[in-house]
């Protein structure tokens, strides 16, 4: 018989092995409504609401959400999991991925798929965070939490087809509506996008969330909603005049939520464009593309480049400051110990010799050591780096950007003796690094990267000549 390691010991002493009352699929904290049975039959397919929804369902599809179950990073790492954990993590990941899978227990693991195995489902539990995710959402469940915060998929799905959502006198012909106060607010997105350890004292390992509840963005009662269900456009409008987007003057968000529908003054979006632009085409679904392009806007829109210039004794000092203007969170949020947004700084004088070049990417797509990454450095409990989430115990240098907030970082080099020079600021971003996209994954993928900002400058002495903001 195969002896269990030391971590394995430790999760199953630490997670709840046993279904009970307030964590049934423990340790994620979904539950059904009254404690019903909960079947595939029990939810509607994506392709039924498009019928009355095309806008939301256009949105939606290509989307992160769409593919949050066939997403490949997040099958090999929650993969990964099940085997060194023997599935003790299993339902924490899929609480969030696939919910109606979850409530369903719809999901067969298959050892023999990918590096380190993989899960299969069916019909609408394939769908990921599909219509019926989140409309069927009666309630949350961080009453029950130990982290006495939303989190791990504190979330009570209702088997009863009655629709959920934001309007109070919604009428709908296919089905019954519901007005639901908590999908108006980002208490709802909270309880899949704060995420904690549970073997280490519930260490937030995502705290998205928790980034907004402590910005100016929450103090001004701008939900997630109004920045992540709206063009990117409406989105930089809600974060420099700091409004939600009802109290925006000519937002042109209204119309019909529904065919047959009253006239709304403002209809969300579905598409909840974050800064993820690689996976969704890379999976070549359908509207993929598309989302791609709405998350490379909206990332060339959130931050802003400043840089100062000191000279002394013939060296000269750049000071570079990264302003984080329109993430209602840190910069970058989510999976803060993988997400990269790092600095490029290149100086060539008149001849184009270099004279500071620092955050180039190398040949292999990785980082150079000295680069300035803006990023958390995750560590087991002994203090040694570690990148999978459920070994996780702290972070010991957390380094992103807050909201409306900004970092500033220096760079020394040699003037030239004589003559202009150009210096030329990037702030780059990518969805994860390229170690870790050859670590999981089984096919060779060059993990892009998305330029955020550049500003380029020519300068003679410490005299600016000339500077382009341009992309």
């Amino acid at each position: 018989m195969k002896r269990p390691t030391l971590l394995t010991l430790l999760l199953c002493a630490a997670l709840p092995a046993a279904a009970s009352t307030t964590q049934p699929f423990a340790p994620s904290y979904l539950t059904v409504k009254d404690g019903a049975e909960a079947e595939l039959k029990h939810f509607s397919s994506p392709e039924g609401c498009k019928r009355c929804h095309p806008r939301q369902y256009a949105g939606w599809q290509g989307s992160m959400h769409s593919i949050a179950f066939i997403d490949p990073v997040y099958q090999a790492e929650a993969a990964l999991g099940t085997k060194e954990t023997d599935g003790a993590t299993h339902n924490l990941c899929k609480g969030c991925h696939t919910a109606i899978g979850t409530v369903s227990e719809n999901i067969s693991y298959d050892a023999s798929t990918g590096k380190f195995g993989g899960f299969t489902t069916q019909g609408v539990a394939e769908r990921g965070v599909s219509c019926d995710t989140c409309h069927s959402v009666s309630a949350t469940n961080i009453a029950h939490t130990e982290m006495g915060e939303h989190g791990n998929a504190s979330l009570e799905l209702a088997t009863d087809r009655i629709k959920r959502g934001p309007f109070d006198d919604a009428k709908a012909r296919g089905h019954k509506t519901e007005y639901s106060e908590l999908h108006t607010r980002s208490e709802f997105c909270a309880n899949c996008h704060n995420v904690f350890n549970p073997v280490h004292g519930n260490f937030p390992l995502e705290h998205t969330y928790e980034e907004w509840k402590n910005s100016d963005y929450a103090k001004a009662e701008i939900q997630c909603q109004d920045c992540h269900m709206v063009p990117v456009e409406v989105a930089v409008r809600v974060a420099d005049e700091m409004k939600p987007v009802k109290a925006l003057e000519q937002h042109r968000l209204s119309g019909q939520a529904a065919r047959g529908g009253p006239v709304r003054s403002v209809v969300h979006d579905h598409g909840f464009v974050g800064g993820n632009a690689v996976l969704a085409p890379l999976l070549g679904v359908e509207g993929g593309e598309a989302h791609a392009q709405e998350a490379t806007k909206r990332l060339q829109t959130v931050a802003e480049l400043e840089t100062a210039l000191l000279e002394a004794d013939g060296k000269a000092q750049l000071s570079v400051t990264v302003h984080n203007r329109r993430a209602g969170h840190d910069l970058p949020t989510s999976l803060s110990f993988i997400r990269q947004v790092w600095l490029e700084v290149v100086i060539e004088d008149a001849q184009g010799n270099t004279l500071l070049r620092s955050g180039t990417l190398n040949a292999d797509n990785s980082l150079p050591a000295d680069t300035v990454v803006f990023q958390d450095t995750a560590v087991d409990a002994d203090g040694k780096p570690e990148h999978k989430p459920w070994k996780i115990a702290r972070f010991s240098v957390e380094n992103s950007i807050p909201a409306k907030g900004s970092k500033t970082v220096e760079y020394g080099f040699a003037l030239p003796a004589e003559g202009h020079y150009t210096v030329t600021t990037t702030l780059h971003y990518r969805s994860f690094d390229q170690s870790v996209a050859d670590y999981l994954l089984t096919d060779s993928v060059t993990v892009p990267s998305v330029t955020m900002n550049r500003l380029t400058q020519r300068f003679e002495g410490t005299r600016l000549i000339s500077s382009d903001n341009s992309l």
